[in-house]
């Protein structure tokens, strides 16, 4: 690059010169031939004025002694050519030639517009003395009347002698000139390819990485120091972004490799791009280099490969469990997420969480409570029995009569809590089976409602239903969503004050069926609200002790999730609450 911009300033310099200097030396010896040509013609006229004030007192009429010897004398003294031609033409003398043998010149350019009266001269060929010659010609007056012409003439010779010592001056300036400014364009080069070859040299070491190279000494080259400045500024700033961006790397390295969680990011061919090292223990795939490699050779799961796929189709990410047979049964958990650029997908992370000891535990877990509970109905079966007995046999004590009700209550009360833990470990238990069918919502609820006439009289509750005209229908399982509402109008009629309203309203929505039951009881705070649906828990457990287990809304919570059904509840403390849930649903009017 040296090299190549250093020859491109001598080349401009001497190109430029030499263009100045063969044109100004055009200009120049032009201007001098002119200007001496001029200082020549006048000369001449001058001359050939003062020879024809001499002729006019001599006999033109023919050639003579006299006039010959004027015109031989006048061309001695100036050193030119002097002819002395008449009226007619004809050539009465000559200092150079003899005049018998010249031709008529009346028709010389310079003869005939001297004959007209006028000062003439011209530059043309002699064909006479063969080479070219400027002429001046002047007539010559007597009383009045023109009686012929003197001519003056030198050869062009001295002049192009002159013309051609200027060439030759103008020449060598031009060489001279041509050489000075290679000598002033090498050292241009010289100062101006430094920096700018620095600055390339810092520029290459960018590109190659190093980033602690910068630029000096360039505070008087104008614009090469700024450049150079704006460089190591932009050096400075790539040098500290680069150093965030190995911070932040390291770091992020740092929590992949220590994170619990297995990492595996799968680029657009599928191959794996990157994996932990708990994603390395979780496949059992040790320290064998797997980048590069199909994901299916890696973690051997058909079943998380078609998961993966779906993700790269549809662009949406997944939530799934995989019990991995093919490693002694792992259960694992994943989240399979896509990775988007402005450019498109440019990949998938899959996080692996191997949740096989929470399996277990929750499967111990859901046999001890299945087991307690079956090995508990047997005994509470018998305390209701004895306490009933007692009742009876024991009508006329009180005493007896009220401690054998409390007796009652509570083992009925236990009995219910047994047999509620009993359906949510079968709602809980893998491989659960649904007896789904297609059934008209509407008639389900009027069948649920029939059994809570007792309780709607007791408290004087009113219930209003809103459904459309249509019905609505649902393939679900019957008896497990006439336990949802159930569970849903028994917890809104025991929190509802008497008098009270509580409204079922079911509503078609695109692809789903939205069903809320709404109370008009004391509300749920928001920060309870998220919680209603655990197991055992109760809003504000001291006004409602004794009105349920707090099982419920479990029970509901499983069974519509089993259904591909989601539910919820909206409340605002002190205006009633909205406990609701949704199920794939259409009219009943629709074919089926």
């Amino acid at each position: 690059m040296k090299n190549n911009f250093s020859s491109r300033i001598i080349l401009s310099y001497v190109v430029i010169v030499s263009l100045f200097m063969f044109f100004t030396g055009i200009v120049v010896i032009k201007r001098i031939d002119n200007f001496y040509m001029e200082n020549l013609t006048r000369h001449l006229f001058y001359e050939a004025g003062l020879v024809a004030e001499l002729a006019a007192s001599q006999d033109l009429s023919g050639p003579s002694d006299a006039v010959q010897a004027l015109a031989e004398v006048a061309g001695k003294d100036t050193q030119a050519r002097i002819t002395i031609v008449a009226r007619t033409g004809e050539v009465l003398a000559d200092s150079r030639q003899n005049p018998k043998t010249m031709a008529n010149h009346g028709a010389r350019p310079e003869v005939r517009g001297a004959l007209n009266g006028e000062k003439t001269s011209i530059v043309r060929y002699s064909s006479t003395l063969h080479r070219y010659m400027i002429y001046a010609a002047v007539p010559i007056v007597k009383k009045g009347q023109i009686e012929g012409v003197v001519r003056v003439s030198l050869p062009l010779a001295a002049i192009n002698s002159l013309l051609r010592q200027l060439w030759a001056v103008t020449l060598l300036a031009m060489l001279a000139a041509a050489l000075l400014s290679v000598l002033v364009g090498w050292w241009l080069a010289k100062r101006l390819t430094k920096p700018i070859e620095e600055i390339t040299e810092v520029a290459q070491a960018m590109a190659e990485g190093d980033l602690k190279r910068r630029i000096r000494g360039q505070r008087d080259m104008g614009e090469v120091a700024i450049l150079a400045q704006a460089m190591n500024r932009m050096v400075e700033k790539l040098d500290e972004k680069m150093n965030e961006l190995a911070a932040t790397k390291n770091r992020l390295e740092t929590v992949l490799t220590n994170t619990v969680n297995g990492v595996i990011f799968i680029g657009q061919g599928g191959d794996i791009l990157y994996i932990n090292p708990a994603a390395r223990r979780l496949l059992d795939v040790g320290e064998k280099d797997v980048t590069g490699k199909h994901h299916v050779e890696v973690t051997r799961s058909y079943a998380l490969a078609d998961s993966v796929d779906f993700v790269f189709q549809e662009g949406q990410p997944l939530k799934k469990e995989f019990v991995l047979h093919n490693l002694g049964g792992k259960a694992v958990e994943t989240n399979i997420v896509p990775v988007k650029q402005e450019a498109g997908l440019q990949g998938v992370l899959v996080v692996l969480n191997d949740i096989s000891e929470l399996k277990r535990l929750e499967t111990i877990r859901k046999d001890f409570v299945a087991n307690v509970s079956h090995e508990l109905r047997t005994p509470l079966a018998a305390i209701s029995g004895f306490a009933e007995t007692l009742m009876m046999e024991n009508s006329d004590n009180p005493a007896v009569q009220q401690f054998a009700r409390i007796i009652y209550d509570e083992a009925q009360r236990m009995t219910r809590m047994v047999n509620s833990l009993l359906q949510l470990s079968k709602l809980e238990s893998v491989g659960a089976e649904l007896d789904q069918e297609e059934f008209d919502l509407g008639q389900c609820l009027d069948t649920v409602l029939q059994g809570f006439e007792p309780r709607l009289s007791e408290k004087r509750l009113k219930v209003e239903v809103e459904l459309p005209e249509n019905g609505l229908v649902v393939r679900a399982d019957r008896d497990r969503i006439v336990q949802v509402l159930m569970n849903l109008l028994d917890n809104a009629t025991r929190f509802s004050p008497p008098d009270g309203t509580v409204t079922v309203r079911g509503t078609l929505l695109p692809g789903e069926i939205l069903v809320e039951v709404i109370d008009e009881g004391p509300g749920i705070p928001e920060e309870e609200a998220a919680r209603v649906f655990e197991r055992f828990y109760r809003v504000d457990k001291a006004r409602t002790r004794g009105q349920g287990v707090g099982l419920g809304l479990a029970i509901v919570k499983h069974i519509v999730e089993a259904h591909g059904g989601r539910v919820g509840v909206r409340s605002v403390p002190g205006n009633g609450s909205v406990f609701y849930f949704s199920l794939p649903g259409k009219r009943a009017t629709d074919e089926h």
